[in-house]
């Protein structure tokens, strides 16, 4: 074969490869191809929840995108609908996968004859709910109903086919009566309420919180406090996420608004207390990190610019907290069931008992105690039995929905149940969590939910994003056949909720209770209910919720680790009198530290990453805390001048509150020490004299660490160089015996003096006057000395 000729056999395969894909199917209404040519996006709904009221059209209206490589030919749209949604499951399962359930409401409508690359067209689909005579929906009875938008097209070297859908969930709570022209062939044209004989009983948790913002590894009585971003700025400001989510909530329950008070008995705002030290921290003026790395300690920072909106905003929710429910979540939505495999009582009572006491300290308010909400992970066996040491509490988390090829009911039970004789749990349906998760501008799956019901929730527009979050909210209390009539609505803890979609959730929330389909129940009253439940049910089984949002066991080892250091230096950190900080207060942000590693408000796929992350500055802060305490190493040797001079030392601690130390001294044989005990070493320098007595005269070397009274290593043992010039025992009797002999000889030579005789050690011994005249007797060339007169005689000459 010529070389021209195989390259246009090359060619012609490669050309048959790539349109295969899409001459597989020609009819309408196939699974979409793997290639994507168009995008179809919901831009409104209109009603978006339908009433006995409402209009009885429904418009859908949206736009249609050219996202391929290549133009598209007769593109066309319908709208079709599946059946009222029977299971909880379905809320999921009907908005993505198989289209079989769904019906054409009508015919194709031919959108545009070509799209080329990038172009966009607009359309708009208008259908009556009910109609006799003209293509409808189709719905007479309440309920919540899957819609979707089908869109085909016929791309370039390709054959018709379906090439996007848009789906989302219509509620209709009650159908209004036909328009006039259907209304003289309507058999029935009145309005079809609601069956309202069996209102759900209704509690929704409207979350106050964020990602942890404070920088790692930075001890208490730091200031001013540091942040690794000013993200918290911008949502504290106007517009911003949290400022959207109390504006919102405010509203709703204002007098005003509500004048009868019923949304607000149902309501209760979830504040995560890491927030409010945050955000109170802020108020009196902070830094910034330059670096985005939230492990830097020593980065360079500059002012942060939301000190106002900080004080603003905590004053406002401070007003809102006097006149309705506040309840704590977990300290930094810490995962319960990292935290009981880290196994530190400590740990576990901060992040559960204290997190009220934190709330109600800064706001000012007495939060409703007896319950914990569990958040984004799943309710495990070893978070129960985390909760169960902790004393009485209801657990508030996500009921366990398993794949339905698992045989598992397409409808988990609400109704609570007790794990043990201190727990007992208050489910909510992970589906409605999952679906109000979706809505808002950060659409995201919660951990608890199983990875089967998982939809790809982003390729969605904000709009039926946030339909979706409505439909699975009235759902329950749209069909009377659902046991138990009770439900807990738990969005994600760090929604992020556009304003439409904040004014959409709580409008529903209060269409729902005066329509009456569903009746306020205080947090107080469910805490109330769930402690009156008796029986025993059996430990959640198995590993629940998506296995991506565990955290590793690397992570909680580390922490266990840490935390034990930790522990061991604050048991030695006392008070300092002059400014009044305690160890506690300084060591209580590290602890914090290692309960913001284990926030589940961290994305699955990033939160073993930034846990590391975190663990490792605080790691790294703990160390530099223990070598802040040391014995500082002298220069040069030590020389003691007797047998008991003392050993002189210096301590310095650089930690800004006393310690309690002991000195450890390696004395070598010959060497005694005495133990000084335990010393309250104060923040600065500490001289000391250390009381030895030595038996030798030599250099030695001496090593010298320093602990804290529980016997925790401080600082780096030293090793010093002592020169002793003391003789010891042997001096000591060489000059006793000396001082012995010395004395013998003085006292027999006294004796002999005494007796006027000679000693006998001067015998061998020439007179001493002979001997001087001797001299004299030689010395001829001086005068003779005159003799002195005899001082022997009585009388003398």
């Amino acid at each position: 074969m010529t070389r021209p000729r195989a390259r246009l056999l090359a060619a012609v395969v490669a050309l048959l490869l790539a349109i295969a894909p899409l001459a597989v199917s020609g009819v309408a209404g196939a699974q979409p191809s793997s290639l994507a040519f168009l995008h179809v996006q919901i831009d409104s709904i209109t009603p978006n929840v339908v009433t006995t009221t409402s209009e009885p059209l429904i418009t859908v209206t949206g736009t249609i995108r050219n996202v391929g490589d290549r133009p598209v030919r007769d593109v066309v749209v319908r709208l079709e609908r599946a059946a009222a949604v029977a299971s909880s499951s379905t809320l999921r399962t009907d908005l993505a996968g198989n289209v079989d359930q769904y019906q054409p409401v009508a015919d194709f409508i031919t959108i545009a004859p070509d799209m080329n690359r990038g172009q966009e067209v607009p359309f708009r689909l208008v259908y009556p709910l009910r109609s006799a005579d003209h293509p409808s929906l189709n719905i007479d009875t309440p309920g919540v109903y899957p819609l979707m938008v089908n869109v085909n097209g016929t791309p370039d070297y390709g054959a018709p086919a379906r090439l996007d859908d848009s789906r989302l969930l219509l509620p209709v709570l009650g159908v209004p009566p036909p328009a006039e022209a259907d209304a003289n062939t309507e058999p029935l044209n009145s309005a079809v309420p609601p069956d309202t004989t069996r209102p759900v009983a209704l509690t929704m948790f409207w979350p106050l919180a964020d990602r942890p913002r404070l920088a790692a590894g930075v001890p208490g009585g730091t200031t001013p406090v540091r942040l690794v971003d000013d993200d918290l700025a911008t949502s504290l400001a106007a517009g911003g996420r949290l400022d959207t989510l109390l504006s919102a909530i405010d509203f709703a329950t204002s007098p005003q608004v509500d004048p009868g008070g019923e949304v607000t008995r149902a309501m209760c705002l979830a504040v995560d207390p890491d927030l409010l030290i945050t955000i109170n921290a802020m108020t009196a003026g902070y830094v910034v990190n330059d670096a985005s790395d939230a492990g830097l300690r020593t980065t360079p920072t500059h002012p942060g610019t939301g000190q106002q909106a900080a004080i603003d905003w905590l004053n406002r929710l401070k007003g809102l907290a006097k006149r309705m429910c506040v309840a704590p979540t977990t300290f930094a939505q810490a995962d319960l069931d990292a935290l009981r495999r880290v196994a530190d009582p400590g740990l576990s009572t901060i992040a559960t008992r204290g997190a009220g006491d934190i709330v109600d300290q800064i706001l000012g308010v007495t939060t409703t105690r007896g319950a914990t909400l569990v958040g984004d992970g799943p309710l495990t066996a070893d978070a129960v039995e985390l909760l169960s040491g902790q004393g009485p509490t209801v657990a508030i988390g996500a009921a366990n929905l398993r794949d339905p090829s698992g045989g598992v009911g397409e409808t988990p039970s609400t109704a609570p149940v007790r794990f043990t004789p201190n727990v007992v749990a208050a489910p909510f349906d992970p589906t409605v969590g999952a679906a109000l998760a979706g809505a808002g501008n950060s659409p995201g799956t919660p951990s608890y939910l199983n990875p089967a019901f998982d939809i790809p929730v982003k390729h969605d527009s904000a709009v039926a994003r946030r339909q979706d979050a409505l439909g699975s909210l009235l759902w329950r209390s749209l069909d009377p056949q659902t046991s138990p009539r009770a439900e807990i609505l738990m969005p994600p803890l760090m929604w992020n909720l556009a304003p439409d979609d904040a004014s959409a959730i709580l409008g529903a929330v209060a269409t729902t209770i005066r329509s009456g389909l569903a009746a306020p129940r205080p947090l107080r009253a469910l805490i109330d209910e769930a402690g009156a439940v008796h029986g025993s049910a059996p430990m959640p089984q198995g590993s629940l919720g998506n296995p991506r949002g565990r955290i590793d066991d690397g992570v909680v080892s580390g922490i266990t680790a840490t935390t034990s250091r930790l522990r061991g230096l604050n048991a030695a950190l006392t008070t300092d009198e002059r400014t009044g900080l305690t160890g506690t207060q300084y060591t209580a942000p590290l602890r914090e530290d290692l309960l913001r590693a284990l926030s589940l408000s961290v994305p699955p796929d990033a939160r073993n990453g930034l846990a590391q992350q975190r663990l490792t500055t605080v790691g790294a802060t703990v160390e530099d805390l223990f070598h802040a305490v040391t014995i500082v190493k002298p220069s040069g040797s030590y020389t003691l001048a007797t047998e008991r001079s003392p050993l002189p030392l210096a301590l310095r601690n650089d930690l800004p509150v006393p310690i309690r130390v002991r000195l450890f001294i390696d004395a070598p044989p010959g060497m005694t020490v005495t133990d000084m005990g335990e010393m309250v070493l104060p923040p600065g320098f500490l001289p000391l004299k250390v009381p030895i007595e030595v038996h030798f005269t030599q250099r030695v070397a001496v090593d010298v660490a320093l602990r804290t009274a529980d016997g925790v290593p401080l600082g780096e043992p030293v090793r010093l160089s002592v020169h002793s010039n003391a003789y010891g025992k042997v001096l000591f009797f060489i000059t006793l015996s000396g001082g012995v002999i010395l004395a013998l000889l003085v006292g027999r030579r006294l004796w002999h003096r005494f007796r006027g005789q000679p000693d006998r050690a001067d015998l061998d011994r020439p007179d001493p006057i002979e001997v001087a005249l001797a001299y004299r007797d030689d010395d001829t060339d001086g005068p003779a000395p005159q003799r002195a007169p005899s001082t022997t005689g009585g009388t003398g000459e």
